[in-house]
């Protein structure tokens, strides 16, 4: 049982997107007995462990949500700060007369110029 799950996770770590190998548990999850000779000591630790790994899980599902909720708050945030920081940008160097097309195009193509990132940062 142990080569065969070793030979899995060997298999298959490459397909993941973790640099952790995935962790598997090896149980019966049949409500009756288990035969003799079976590997019983190991088949209830690794239940024990899949069923602690699950509530844990649970328990940190809202954790999760918050943190995803920050992650996004953030990005918006710094959208935000960038868009403000173009449009300002853009109304302090637009003029009665001049071209906005253009001088938009200049803003958007050389930002570097304008010190758009100074102004994120």
């Amino acid at each position: 049982v142990m080569r065969v799950q070793s030979a899995l996770i060997w298999n298959i770590s490459p397909l993941m997107s973790s640099a952790q190998p995935p962790v598997m548990y090896t149980t019966s999850l049949w409500s009756l007995p288990f035969e003799s000779g079976a590997p019983v000591r190991l088949l209830q630790a690794q239940e024990r462990a899949l069923l602690r790994d699950l509530r844990s899980a649970i328990d940190k599902r809202i954790e999760n949500k918050i943190a995803s909720a920050r992650r996004f708050a953030v990005r918006v945030r710094n959208h935000a700060k960038m868009v403000d920081c173009y449009l300002t940008t853009y109304y302090n160097h637009k003029t009665l007369f001049g071209n906005k097309k253009q001088i938009s195009d200049q803003i958007i193509e050389h930002p570097q110029n304008y010190h758009i990132y100074e102004g994120l940062s």
